[in-house]
């Protein structure tokens, strides 16, 4: 009997030595675990981080930028209004509208500007909540980044997107004395200027360029920096087109001035060009409800009309913001100017909207 007693005795001990042994086993695989995933948010502070959380306060401050030849997206970095995009995005657009989280629009003033870096910062009327700044230095190798932004512009309505990825490495351009983040995300166009966050929701770059499986953002570090070149710069408005009006140079002037002053939303002055003989004893607050929705007009060709003398051709594109959705059209025809006392002002126009092939743009 205290043989099988002694035996029961050393096989329990011999299971509970197994058992510890197991449980030391899974313990060790389950910190093993924890470390992946720590190292996959970027380290046990930001475990506490809720993804979907920070996604949708991170939404609140990014907006739809929409140029004449570009369209992308940007975020709030400052109290009054300040947003930062890419330079591209608002490249050859002196006036860019912002559409807000809200859907309504503001037209944005371009304060300063670095090709080069391809950075660049607008002003709008309205304040949005500021995103925080993260810190790039700190990020772990391949550490989760959430870039924010609108895929394809205007074709596609509807909130933000969010693409998932990781820091796949860090890349520097000597030339312009910038860091880049990589990341396995692909961005595709439109989310261009939009934040690079991490799971906590702080921005880390911002969205720039992109191939299949690879995207590249501007470091928060490298912004900070060009932020203060571009602010001290003898002049930080050097890369940005500007407009000039002219509208009592010549009957083409005029028209050139009215259709930029619709795109810089100055309708009164659009406007002031307007005749008598158009406006038909309608006032401006009943004019300019025609041109609510629009987001930007460019004038793709003027011209005088060789025939007909005070006579403008041209050719327009249009974007109106119509429930979401951004509406592309295009125009051609001509206006009839007369010079009335001295100033241009735009007497009669034959112009029809028109679906216009490739060589439309180019003839």
């Amino acid at each position: 009997m205290k043989n099988i007693a002694l035996v029961i005795r050393s096989l329990i001990l011999v299971g509970l030595i197994c058992g510890l042994l197991y449980v030391g086993t899974q313990l060790k695989d389950t910190n093993a675990r924890l470390d992946k995933i720590e190292n996959k948010l970027g380290g046990t502070e930001k475990i506490s981080c809720k993804e979907k959380e920070s996604i949708e306060k991170v939404r609140q401050s990014v907006v739809r930028i929409i140029g004449g030849e570009a369209e992308g997206s940007g975020f709030a970095i400052k109290s009054g209004g300040l947003i930062l995009t890419n330079f591209h995005v608002i490249e050859f657009e002196p006036s860019p509208k912002v559409i807000l989280p809200d859907n309504s629009f503001e037209s944005a003033e371009v304060l300063m500007a670095d090709k080069n870096a391809d950075l660049a910062i607008i002003k709008i009327g309205k304040e949005l909540p500021v995103i925080s700044w993260g810190e790039p230095t700190e990020l772990e190798p391949a550490e989760e980044l959430l870039a924010i932004g609108f895929p394809l512009g205007g074709q596609l309505s509807g909130e933000a997107s969010v693409n998932k990825g990781s820091l796949s490495g860090r890349r520097r351009s000597k030339d312009v004395g910038i860091e880049y983040l990589q990341t396995d995300t692909t961005l595709t166009p439109g989310v261009s200027g939009g934040p690079m966050i991490n799971i906590c929701g702080e921005v880390v770059g911002i969205n720039t360029a992109g191939l299949s499986g690879l995207g590249l953002g501007i470091s928060s570090d490298s912004i900070k920096q060009k932020w203060l070149e571009m602010a001290t710069a003898e002049d930080p408005l050097a890369d940005v087109q500007r407009i000039d009006f002219k509208p009592n140079d010549s009957s083409l002037e005029a028209v050139r001035a009215f259709y930029n002053y619709l795109k810089a939303r100055k309708l009164e002055k659009a406007f002031d060009l307007l005749s008598d003989n158009f406006k038909k004893g309608y006032d401006f607050d009943y004019w300019k409800q025609g041109y609510e929705p629009l987001l930007d007009t460019t004038v793709i060709k003027i011209e005088e009309d060789k025939s007909e003398k005070n006579r403008v051709t041209i050719k327009l594109s249009t974007k109106d913001l119509v429930e979401e959705e951004i509406v592309y059209k295009y125009f051609e025809g001509y206006w009839d100017v007369k010079d009335v006392e001295g100033h241009w002002l735009l007497w009669d126009p034959e112009i029809k909207e028109v679906e216009p092939d490739f060589l439309w743009f180019y003839n």
